[in-house]
């Protein structure tokens, strides 16, 4: 009986930790100016495709930005979002808008999240009554 019950504590503290400790949309909402800190750009837009690349962990989204918040981002950016962590998050549902904090990479245009979903939906930020003006 002890061999049961602390293989089952084994396992359940096993299986939380590796679980992300808040939702991360709820963690960027809470340390907001962090992320923008952080972050070269940060924008609203809306999701126009994304594609996920499972052998390389990684999706790739295109957004149309329809406010630029930092970075001075317009019109159509590409997010390479790596899925590589218990907080990375996906995009989800075209035509749907997030705000996006994001870092540069060599090429223009194309911004990059590496690891924990440094972004928040639309209604994750209604919500939790959060906006970043």
């Amino acid at each position: 009986m002890k061999h049961i019950v602390l293989t089952t504590l084994i396992l359940a503290f096993s299986l939380t930790s590796a679980a992300c400790p808040i939702s991360p949309f709820k963690r960027v909402t809470l340390e907001s100016d962090k992320f923008l800190e952080q972050s070269d750009v940060m924008f609203f837009g809306r999701l126009e495709s994304e594609e996920i690349d499972s052998e390389a962990m990684e999706q790739t989204a295109t957004f149309t930005v329809i406010k630029s918040y930092k970075g001075n981002v317009n019109g159509k950016v590409i997010i390479k979002n790596k899925l590589s962590s218990s907080c990375s998050r996906g995009f989800q549902v075209p035509q749907s808008a997030f705000y996006v904090y994001a870092k540069s990479t060599e090429k223009n245009a194309i911004y990059k999240i590496s690891g924990f979903a440094s972004f928040v939906p639309l209604g994750s930020a209604q919500e939790l009554e959060w906006s970043p003006e």
